[in-house]
């Protein structure tokens, strides 16, 4: 079992270069990926993603990379923007007539304007950085992947913990079931001779009519199916986060299911005991669902 949430970090270097990627990842329903890259690894992203895609299936991932060059190592260019420079030149000129000023525009005021003398890092990469961006790469996806296998543990033992929790009450609710009925056929028999016309009361009625309309009734307040189903849903999600991969998405299915058949056992409920355990139920499939949004 994994988590959707993780972290991972990597720092390498070589004589020229030095690299710092981090892998962060928080919920999501699907696979989204955000890459922050230097401008020179923009044409690594889309095999970059797809490795990313060996190690997560579910959730929102940012790729941070991080790249200096060594001082001994710095490659660049220096363009000059001349017609930017004209233009400063200009409006200073027309500034100082405007001002009735004499004195002349010098040429450190206008090499320091914004844009006119830039430093351009140069794009090219060596092969020797190509391979250093790949192997950290994957050693920080390697590191992601355990934080998320570590927060998978965690989420399974509270899973488990909290499903047999939730069975307690399932078999607490099937032992009041007998009573429930009981005390529904109870209320059927005494709703049925009250609606009784006033001049057969106290004159034999067929007892088999009112037998086949109570069983009628108790049919319907039956919660033996939802029970059944219940059982059945319990047995598939603990099947379910035993298996050597577990899907978030089934599990989340499950649990919309334990909730459905929980609610219709309440709504049928006329006996305390089993509204308690359906009340108890409820907060624990709630708990269950929180787990199961960070599972991946």
């Amino acid at each position: 079992m994994k988590s959707m949430t993780g972290y991972g970090l990597c720092r390498a270097q070589t004589n020229e270069v030095a690299l710092e990627i981090s892998i962060r990842a928080v919920n999501g329903r699907f696979l989204e990926t955000r890459f922050h890259l230097p401008k020179p690894y923009f044409i690594f992203e889309s095999d970059l993603k797809k490795k990313l895609g060996e190690y997560a299936l579910r959730g929102t991932v940012d790729i941070y990379i991080s790249r200096k060059l060594k001082a001994s190592h710095t490659a660049g260019k220096i363009v000059i923007n001349t017609r930017l420079a004209q233009e400063y030149l200009k409006s200073f000129k027309k500034l100082a007539k405007d001002l009735k000023m004499n004195e002349a525009v010098r040429f450190d005021l206008i090499s320091r304007q914004a844009d006119v003398i830039v430093m351009e890092e140069v794009d090219t990469l060596n092969p020797q950085e190509v391979v250093l961006l790949k192997k950290a790469f994957e050693a920080a996806l390697k590191k992601f992947e355990q934080e998320k296998i570590r927060e998978g543990g965690a989420l399974k033992k509270d899973l488990s913990k909290n499903l047999k929790d939730l069975q307690k009450h399932v078999v607490k609710i099937s032992k009041l079931r007998d009573d429930a009925n009981k005390i529904l056929q109870e209320k059927f028999e005494a709703k049925i001779k009250s609606r009784l016309p006033k001049e057969v009361v106290g004159q034999s009625v067929d007892p088999l009519r009112i037998s086949q309309e109570i069983v009628i009734q108790l049919e319907k307040a039956d919660i033996n199916e939802e029970l059944i189903r219940l059982t059945e849903h319990l047995k598939n999600f603990e099947k379910l986060i035993d298996s050597s991969i577990v899907e978030g998405k089934k599990l989340d299915f499950y649990t919309q299911e334990l909730l459905r058949e929980v609610n219709t056992i309440g709504s049928k409920s006329q006996v305390a005991g089993i509204t308690e355990s359906v009340v108890e139920a409820k907060t624990l499939i709630e708990r269950i669902r929180e787990q199961v949004q960070n599972i991946e």
